[in-house]
């Protein structure tokens, strides 16, 4: 389900510890998975992950959910 980032957004202040989004990112945009969850180390609140398959890596962390919102809407994530 392919989500604007204002409803991406909505979804990410909902998130609790054990929660994660997980958006499968277009061909066009290099493919792959984006996670976006809460960060449990220090640091900033909400963490995107960025992989190939399911193994992710840490790409960008932010306090605000607008600025990781609106890079997978950009990138015309679908919410799996």
């Amino acid at each position: 389900m392919k989500m604007d980032w204002k409803e991406i957004m909505q979804k990410m202040e909902q998130l609790n510890e054990a929660q994660a989004l997980k958006f499968r990112i277009p061909q066009t945009f290099g493919g792959g998975i984006a996670v976006i969850e809460l960060n449990q180390n220090k640091g900033k609140k909400y963490l995107l992950k960025l992989g190939k398959d399911e193994n992710v890596s840490p790409y960008s962390d932010s306090d605000k959910p607008k600025d990781l919102a609106k890079w997978v809407a950009d990138r015309m994530g679908e919410l799996v």
